[in-house]
This record gives C-alpha cells, structure tokens and sequence, in this order.
C-alpha cells in the first residue's frame, strides 16, 4: 500500500444541501473537491431510494449518517445496549 498526495483544495462530511453547496462553490473557486458520503439505499413501500444528496432529515442528512452508522457499527463491539426510554405523566 502506498501513499500519495491528492491535491484537494477541499474535503466535505456530507453530501446533503450543505455539503453539495459548499462543494459547488469551492468548484466555482477552482478547488478541487472531495465529498464524502454515505450511499443509503432504502427498501420501502413507494420504492423511495435515498442516496447521495437527495436524503431527507427523516433518514439523516449531511454527515448526521456517517456518524450513526459508524456508532452502530461500534457500538455493538463495545457491548453498548441501547434502551427505549419511555415517559409516564402524573394524573
């Protein structure tokens, strides 16, 4: 494995709004960008796909999915268990 120098101007977490605009105007700059992004693909009843940029904030939008997948991910090898809160309200 070798290591070589790539020359980007920019780097981006995230290829939601923010990141894809960040992204673009640093092009418009005449950077050279790299965006990092999780790829989502979800099976459901409309046959909805979400994937790089089009992702809605109820299934994670800019690094937010990055950083939950990598949690999940680890979490179970450190044995973290994650519980259901619940709420009861006085009458």
């Amino acid at each position: 494995l070798s290591c070589r120098p790539y020359g980007y101007g920019l780097i981006v977490t995230g290829g939601g709004s923010g990141g894809l605009a960040c992204s673009k105007e640093a092009a418009t700059l005449g950077k050279k960008i790299l965006v990092l992004d999780y790829a989502y693909v979800a099976s459901t009843t409309l046959g909805i796909t979400w994937d790089f940029g089009v992702a809605c904030i109820n299934v994670g939008c800019i690094s937010k999915k990055l950083i939950h997948y990598a949690a999940a991910f680890l979490g179970q090898h450190y044995f973290w268990k994650i519980c259901h809160p619940s709420q009861v309200f006085p009458k």
